[in-house]
C-alpha cells in the first residue's frame, strides 16, 4: 500500500497535456468563429463588398432605362428615281431625326473627274434643321484623298473636331470639322472614307447631330 500514491501521480503529465490540447482547440474554434463574425460585418460596412457590390448594375440598367429615344424625322423621305445609282441608293432615308428630303446631282467637283457627285439635303422638318450633303466618289482611294486634302486645306474657321474615319477597324480616311468663318452657329465637315469624300454644312447643332449619326 506504500507505492498506491504514487500510482495517480503517473498519469498526471498525460492529464495535463490532454488539457492543454483541449484549451488550444477550445482557443482556436473562438479565434476562427471570430474572424467569421468580422467578415461577416466587414461584407456590410466596408463598401465594396456584399450589397453595394450590386448598385453598378442597378445603376446601368438604370442609366439604360433613361435615355431618352431617338427623334423621329417631322419631314418624309423623298422617293430615289428607279435610275439611281448604287451610291445613291446606300445614302439612307434617315439619319436619327434627319429625313433625307432632297437629292440632285452635282458638278461642283467636276475638275476632279469623279464617276459620280451628288448634292442632298437632309431635314428635320423644323426651323434649323437642314443639312446639306455633297458627295462624290472616284474609282481609286488617291483621287478621293487628293480632293480631301485640297478641300479641307481651304477650309476656314475654327477647328471643331479631327481624326481617323475607320471601317471595320481598318483606317479609311479622315475628317475635318470647322466652324463657319462667316457664322459662329454654323459649321463644316468633310471626310473621306475610301473612294467617296462627303461634306455636310448646316447650323452646328443640326450638323453635329447628322455626321455623327451618319453610317457612312
Amino acid at each position: 500500500m506504500a507505492d498506491n500514491p504514487s500510482a495517480p501521480l503517473s498519469s498526471s503529465p498525460d492529464s495535463s497535456a490532454h488539457a492543454r490540447q483541449r484549451r488550444r482547440r477550445i482557443g482556436l474554434v473562438i479565434a476562427l468563429a471570430a474572424v467569421v463574425v468580422l467578415v461577416l460585418l466587414s461584407a456590410f460596412v466596408w463598401p465594396h463588398w456584399a450589397v453595394r457590390s450590386q448598385q453598378p448594375d442597378a445603376q446601368a440598367q438604370t442609366s439604360a432605362s433613361s435615355r431618352p429615344s431617338q427623334a423621329s424625322p417631322k419631314a418624309t423621305a423623298a422617293p430615289l428615281p428607279d435610275s439611281a445609282s448604287e451610291l445613291l441608293k446606300a445614302m439612307p432615308d434617315t439619319v436619327g431625326g434627319f429625313a433625307r428630303v432632297k437629292a440632285d446631282s452635282d458638278s461642283e467637283w467636276s475638275t476632279r473627274t469623279p464617276i459620280e457627285e451628288y448634292s442632298l439635303v437632309y431635314s428635320t422638318g423644323r426651323s434649323g434643321g437642314d443639312v446639306t450633303l455633297h458627295l462624290a466618289q472616284w474609282s481609286r482611294s488617291e483621287d478621293a484623298k487628293a480632293l480631301y486634302d485640297s478641300q479641307s486645306t481651304g477650309m476656314s474657321g475654327k477647328e471643331l473636331a479631327s481624326g481617323k474615319v475607320r471601317s471595320g477597324g481598318t483606317v479609311t480616311g479622315s475628317y475635318l470639322e470647322k466652324a463657319d468663318g462667316d457664322d459662329e452657329h454654323k459649321a463644316l465637315v468633310i471626310w473621306q472614307n475610301d473612294t467617296v469624300v462627303f461634306r455636310a454644312q448646316g447650323q452646328r447643332t443640326a450638323l453635329e447631330a447628322f455626321y455623327k449619326a451618319f453610317p457612312l
